[in-house]
């Protein structure tokens, strides 16, 4: 183990400030002084360097919001997404805010439609008068700040003529809620404000999480950000890589301009792969990655229900597949009984150790030319079902090509060792790239059961694998979502959405916590976006999917959600229980590299 993988610390720069107290800045002055803005980020007693006034109420007002307004003088200091304080003198209170609307501009001396605005704006050669303009703009209130600088929920608003100012930016980080040992990057338009969150907090990462994006808006930076973290903070991480991006997060970042960003701003992450790292592909699948591990699943491991649903087996289906299974089973535990001959007879053969295999199934559903019977079915079948095993059994062949399952071409290929992907501070990435849809679906289906139920089995901090290491608490990433269930989907696959339900509901009490990444959440079903409890939301132009989001993504303010398709690659917007107010982020970039596959 490296040092990579120990806790490094952070270095805090001390805060350096003015003695003596300062006034106010009346607005007629013409710029924020130096001195003022540093002083503002020295103390909140100093920190009141005027930018505008509470304006009066006006159509569209709601109970979480105040219009503001902005002399000439400070407009230019007056920007969207800037955090401000209001100081109301009046009920004796100083709230925090954050402004989500404008800067509009209207003129002072004359009307906006007017025809000397009209000439002075279309012609200025013309006309050597040029009206003076103020900014406007609406403040989201976040709460109140009690003496201690805690901001507290509120049950009023700000009066009118309550002076905003520049709130320093050193005390936003504990007021956000955004402290903690992950760093996922800065506030936006805040180059010197970490963004962070708690690994030890039960609502951060245990609760789930939803990453949300379009093409190119950094989602997939976001994705390897939360899982280098995670690694990081003792977690093992489980990764599905549909697109085989993450599978050389062994080395590190090797683009230039990103490497110097990180040792520029992020001290304490600089440049390096993941040490324990393992990439697993199926038998047949291809990978960029130098030392893969190959794998196949047990179909018998995977529950019946979850394989009808994927396969799309209609009801006659159903029931043979139920019905082979069945009989799979009987056939086992007939062979390892003991003979009646009792000690006369020959040993009887240990048990095999899972009843059936899919060669086994697709054997069984194999009609004999001479008496036209099937070894896992009635002797005496009529034509349609004969009709129906032999669409089963087509199904299963072709599940079976993608060399993901064990049958014959697999048959030297070792099960998973799921013990093996419990071990703190691994990251196990299985890349499924060259694996059709259903054979992907099945797979992350059985990954997903076999982890819970050892989670279920063994608690965190208990005793697991050979060498009775400790469990740790277990992350698992679901790339491209939608394709493993759908909102098109949903309704045939109750099965598949009832295990995420379970394991999202049971999970989070044993430290299993799930990450669900979507370029097209306009696909994803409501079922799964109610399971996201943090959700990363970066740029979506698509009204389909952004709805579907909105919808479901509570505590934002309305004027927030117009900023979303308009933000650049790495922004986001991240809400979560453990953060107070959701929050615009620039992620940084991830420490590790990642194989660009567009």
């Amino acid at each position: 183990m490296n040092s990579d993988t120990e806790v490094e610390a952070e270095a805090e720069e001390p805060l350096e400030g003015p003695e003596g107290q300062h006034d106010a800045p009346s607005p007629a002055e013409q710029e924020i002084s130096a001195e003022d803005l540093e002083a503002a980020e020295t103390s909140l007693t100093r920190s009141l360097v005027t930018l505008g006034f509470i304006a009066f109420d006006g159509p569209g007002t709601d109970n979480t919001s105040s219009g503001v307004m902005v002399s000439e003088q400070l407009r230019r200091h007056f920007r969207r997404d800037a955090y401000v304080g209001v100081d109301d003198t009046e009920q004796g209170i100083v709230f925090l805010g954050r402004v989500v609307e404008g800067p509009f501009h209207s003129p002072h001396e004359i009307g906006p439609d007017s025809a000397i605005s009209r000439t002075t704006l279309l012609h200025p050669e013309r006309t050597q008068f040029r009206p003076t303009y103020y900014a406007a703009g609406t403040i989201e209130i976040l709460g109140e700040v009690n003496p201690a600088e805690n901001v507290l929920p509120t049950s009023t608003r700000p009066r009118p003529y309550s002076q905003v100012f520049i709130y320093p930016s050193d005390r936003l980080r504990r007021m956000l809620g955004i402290e903690g040992d992950m760093q996922l990057g800065s506030l936006l338009g805040y180059d010197d404000v970490r963004v962070e969150a708690d690994s030890a907090n039960k609502g951060f990462l245990p609760r789930n999480a939803g990453i949300f994006g379009t093409v190119g808006s950094g989602k997939s930076n976001t994705t390897q950000v939360l899982m280098e973290e995670a690694i990081r903070a003792g977690w093992a991480v489980v990764a599905i890589d549909v697109e085989g991006e993450y599978v050389r997060m062994d080395k590190g970042n090797d683009e230039p301009h990103l490497a110097r960003l990180l040792e520029e701003r992020f001290d304490g992450r600089r440049p390096r792969g993941i040490p324990d790292f393992r990439v697993y592909v199926p038998n047949a699948g291809m990978t960029d990655a130098p030392d893969p591990l190959p794998f196949k699943v047990p179909i018998a491991d995977v529950p019946e229900e979850i394989v009808a649903d994927v396969l799309e087996f209609t009801e006659p289906q159903v029931r043979m597949w139920g019905a082979i299974t069945g009989q799979a089973r009987r056939n086992a535990e007939r062979a390892s009984r003991p003979a009646r001959m009792g000690a006369l007879a020959a040993p009887a053969p240990p048990p095999p150790a899972r009843p059936y295999d899919l060669s086994d199934l697709i054997d069984g559903l194999q009609e004999d030319p001479t008496t036209g019977g099937m070894p896992l079915l009635p002797p005496k079948l009529l034509s349609t079902e004969k009709a129906t095993a032999s669409t089963l059994r087509n199904k299963l062949y072709k599940l079976g090509r993608s060399e993901m399952l064990d049958w014959r071409p697999t048959r030297n290929t070792p099960y998973l060792d799921v013990d093996e992907l419990l071990v703190k501070r691994r990251l196990s990435v299985f890349d499924v790239s060259e694996t059709n849809d259903s054979a992907r679906n099945i797979a992350i289906s059985f990954l997903l059961q076999v982890l819970f139920d050892r989670v279920i089995a063994v608690a965190r901090g208990e005793p697991i694998g050979k060498d009775g290491r400790p469990r740790p608490p277990v992350l698992v990433v679901i790339e491209e979502v939608h394709t493993f269930v759908s909102r098109a989907s949903a309704g045939r696959m109750r099965a598949v959405l009832d295990q995420l339900q379970v394991i999202s509901r049971r999970g989070r009490k044993r430290w299993m916590g799930l990450v669900l990444v979507s370029q097209q959440p306009g696909h994803v079903p409501e079922e799964l976006f109610e399971l996201a409890n943090t959700r990363f939301i970066h740029q979506l132009k698509s009204a389909g999917n952004l709805a579907p989001v909105r919808a479901t993504t509570g505590g934002v303010h309305e004027a927030l959600w117009s900023t979303v398709p308009a933000l650049g690659q790495g922004q986001c917007l991240l809400t979560g229980s453990v953060f107070r107010n959701p929050v615009f982020v620039q992620m940084r970039p991830a420490r590790s590299r990642r194989m660009h596959t567009a």
